[in-house]
């Protein structure tokens, strides 16, 4: 939309500018052969008083026979001609512009809407993949459930070794399919109409020390290197504790997604005033597409499937929750010692609104 409005604002001024330009040429025309020949022919070789201001003036004067707007002029066509072919060529520029300023929106208006129809197609064929994916990554664990549920209850499993091997795979499978469950919710959620925030005054070093911790175990499960430069005094923001807590979340899990065993991840805290900046980094592989396309929806960080690829709405999410909180995020590659970093800016809560 704001394109939309510099596009309109600019050509406006634009054809502004060209038809003033060519006005003031044609004024300088009348005023120094059209009307001194009008003048000419009605006996007034000296004319000056008559002006572009003056015709209707003029005109009205022909018509009722006022000596004062005649100057004792010849009544003939060819004064009334030349008058009416000097308002045409002063209104002439200003209709000209204004068809081509109706012309030039017009076309941009089209651009716009096609823009917008390959936008949506596009929307639509990554929203359809996100979706043929979900059944995919849905339909492999509850293939899996079904199959090890029904191996115990049809008495196929004696060893108790193995029984708790099915088990296990099938409390795996069923967190898998509740993370992907989630993560959809959250996305639909977030992005609905009316949805809004329950901001509150948190600390901030607290949310980050307690999300971390929650998820230091599935770190070392994943051989991750753990290294958290998180001060201890306090630092609060004005935030959503349950979303912004969910953003730390989900980018602890891509690192244990999306990165091999023995990888160091790293939670560091950079103060200035007011302000501080958080970096999710890890020494993992870097990501081969751009900040923005990362952001967008459906969009993974790899382009091949595997077990550990993600639903693509992770980052999304993450996005949406620190653009609606008004914090940024953005995509750092290299980031000091680590090979990337997502970095979150932080405003204290004294600075915004609570």
């Amino acid at each position: 939309m704001d394109k939309f409005k510099s596009f309109l604002i600019k050509h406006l001024i634009l054809v502004l500018v060209i038809v003033v330009a060519i006005e003031l040429i044609l004024t300088i025309i009348l005023n120094e052969i059209i009307f001194p020949f009008i003048g000419f022919l009605m006996g007034q070789p000296g004319l000056s008083s008559l002006s572009i201001g003056s015709i209707p003036f003029f005109i009205w004067g022909l018509i009722t026979g006022n000596s004062a707007f005649v100057f004792n002029a010849l009544e003939t066509s060819t004064v009334i001609v030349l008058i009416l072919f000097s308002l045409l060529l002063v209104m002439l520029p200003i209709i000209v512009g204004i068809l081509i300023y109706a012309r030039m929106v017009t076309r941009q208006v089209e651009i716009l809407e096609k823009e917008r129809a390959e936008e949506r197609k596009s929307y639509e064929a990554k929203r359809n993949l996100m979706l043929s994916d979900f059944a995919h990554d849905l339909r492999t664990p509850i293939m899996t459930i079904g199959g090890y549920a029904n191996a115990i209850t049809d008495g196929m499993v004696k060893d108790e070794a193995q029984k708790t091997e099915y088990l296990t795979a099938i409390a795996a499978k069923s967190k898998r399919m509740t993370e992907l469950i989630t993560m959809l919710f959250e996305y639909v959620r977030v992005g609905s109409e009316g949805f809004s925030l329950t901001r509150k005054k948190i600390d901030l070093h607290a949310l980050l020390t307690e999300t971390i911790a929650s998820l230091y175990p599935d770190l070392e499960g994943a051989g991750m290197d753990v290294d958290i430069d998180i001060p201890e005094e306090s630092f609060f923001i004005s935030a959503d504790e349950l979303h912004l807590k969910r953003v730390i979340e989900n980018l602890i899990i891509n690192i244990i997604r999306h990165n091999p065993s023995g990888t160091k991840a790293g939670f560091i805290i950079k103060k200035a005033p007011g302000v501080e900046f958080l970096a999710v980094a890890d020494s993992g592989v870097q990501m081969e597409k751009t900040e923005d396309e990362l952001f967008e929806p459906f969009v993974k960080g790899e382009d091949s499937r595997s077990q550990h690829t993600g639903s693509g709405l992770g980052l999304s999410v993450v996005k949406q929750v620190m653009d609606m909180h008004g914090f940024d995020i953005h995509l750092k590659q290299p980031y000091g010692s680590y090979t990337k970093a997502f970095v979150l800016k932080f405003y204290e809560c004294s600075i915004i609104d609570i």
